[in-house]
């Protein structure tokens, strides 16, 4: 096993955008938006950390008082509070020097979706997230003779392309789930609508200064009609190439029955591969983009002589 398992720091190691406790929950998904994030670590003013803010954070918040007639302007004095009101405190945390097996664990035993890499003084120095772990599994092109219809998702919320904004956020708080199936006459798959959708209509809205009706607006104008695609029977780290590829945190699965609906996330690549084949599987799964980080090094030391 390369010795680089036993400290990732350098493969995580990048200036984290944040955000104070008290710095509005309007203000934070302006930044998501912009930045395209889907966590900030939230800070004291010492640069301290307090909690992890989250999309899913934000589409929880809206879900407590949206309707399908709630204005933009009631949706905005929703959204002007401070982070601190809907943060997740004292989260999971890793250190500089822990290894990608302890990393590893805590995704899959948290079910989180972010890491703070936090120093031993409390100071935020990075962030690792799924899409990361995700990444460097699809590195390689050896299978893992692991089929996609192991781990994906199969019960799985969807919904009507004419529904309003306002049911989907409500069925995203409620099923715990970022991204939702949008099935069309004849339980036919025309899209899939995200949190990240949401947010980025809620800051768009929001920012227009429109007074009107505004989570009325059907799914269908929301959602992402591309939708990419996987095969049951292909090997899982061809789902992580895609997912890598193509920026995306989940993919619908084909050849399927008609009647059902599946979809292979980040989440089922590494909280329920690590439950079904073991943290040690995962790691070596990761360890070509290992390997060839340490080869690398070796030819740069060579030349530098």
């Amino acid at each position: 096993m390369p010795e680089k398992t036993s400290d990732i720091w350098w493969l995580f190691s990048r200036q984290t955008v944040s955000v104070t406790t008290k710095e509005t929950v309007l203000n934070a998904a302006v930044l998501m938006k912009n930045r395209n994030f889907r966590h900030l670590p939230v800070l004291s003013e010492s640069g301290k950390i307090l909690g992890i803010l989250s999309v899913q954070d934000i589409i929880d918040s809206l879900n407590l008082t949206l309707q399908a007639s709630t204005s933009a302007d009631e949706v905005r004095k929703s959204l002007e509070i401070p982070v601190e009101r809907i943060m997740t405190g004292q989260p999971i945390a890793v250190e500089p020097g822990d290894g990608l097996k302890e990393v590893i664990k805590k995704f899959s035993f948290y079910n989180v979706g972010a890491i703070p890499v936090v120093s031993i003084t409390g100071v935020v120095e990075g962030i690792i997230t799924l899409r990361d772990l995700v990444s460097l599994m699809g590195t390689s092109s050896s299978p893992l003779n692991v089929p996609v219809s192991e781990i994906m998702s199969s019960n799985v919320t969807t919904v009507d392309p004419g529904a309003p904004l306002a049911e989907a956020v409500r069925l995203m708080s409620e099923h715990r789930v970022r991204r939702l199936p949008v099935v069309g006459p004849g339980d036919s798959l025309i899209g899939v609508l995200t949190n990240k959708d949401v947010l980025r209509y809620t800051v768009r809205m929001v920012g227009d200064g429109s007074s009107r009706s505004s989570f009325d607006r059907r799914v269908s104008e929301s959602m992402t009609a591309d939708v990419i695609t996987i095969d049951r029977e292909d090997d899982v780290r061809v789902a992580a190439n895609l997912m890598a590829t193509f920026g995306v945190g989940g993919l619908a699965v084909s050849g399927l029955a008609a009647e059902r609906m599946a979809l292979v996330t980040e989440r089922d690549l590494i909280r329920s591969l690590s439950a079904k084949r073991g943290v040690d599987f995962l790691v070596s799964s990761m360890q070509y983009e290992l390997e060839a980080e340490d080869a690398m090094a070796r030819v740069r030391s060579h030349a530098a002589r």
